[in-house]
């Protein structure tokens, strides 16, 4: 018997859900991809620098987001949505060194890989709000 109880308010949970990720516009589905892929990398980074994770799977790691996140610069402004041209080029402003630290991640300790994992948090940051 509870469980029928529960259903209705969890279906209507789903539904609103659904309906909102029907409802954004391309480039908020964009951006919050992007913001999430590169919190992935900061993420991946600081883990591999952790010794929570090789290097080996780091580097695989950062191949998929590389794929991910490359031609963004180009697709933004012209995706469905998106805002004025100022808080375009802020995003693409922080996606050029986040893009650059995922193309070439710091993964020895000689570097200096948190200034990479800074970036990446600044632009993950920017384009989730950006996203909604």
């Amino acid at each position: 018997m509870l469980r029928k109880r529960c259903a209705g308010p969890l279906l209507l949970v789903l539904l609103t859900v659904t309906g909102c990720q029907l409802t954004q516009s391309a480039f908020s589905r964009t951006v919050g991809n992007a913001g999430a892929v590169f919190s992935a990398a900061s993420t991946t980074l600081s883990y591999a620098h952790e010794g929570k994770i090789t290097s080996a799977y780091a580097q695989a790691s950062f191949v998929n987001y590389q794929s991910e996140l490359d031609g963004l610069d180009q697709q933004l402004p012209s995706q469905q949505g998106a805002p004025d041209k100022r808080t375009v080029q802020h995003l693409l402003d922080l996606y050029r060194p986040a893009m650059q630290a995922v193309i070439q991640p710091c993964l020895e300790e000689s570097c200096h890989w948190q200034a990479q994992v800074a970036a990446l948090n600044r632009a993950s940051q920017a384009f989730l709000m950006a996203g909604g």
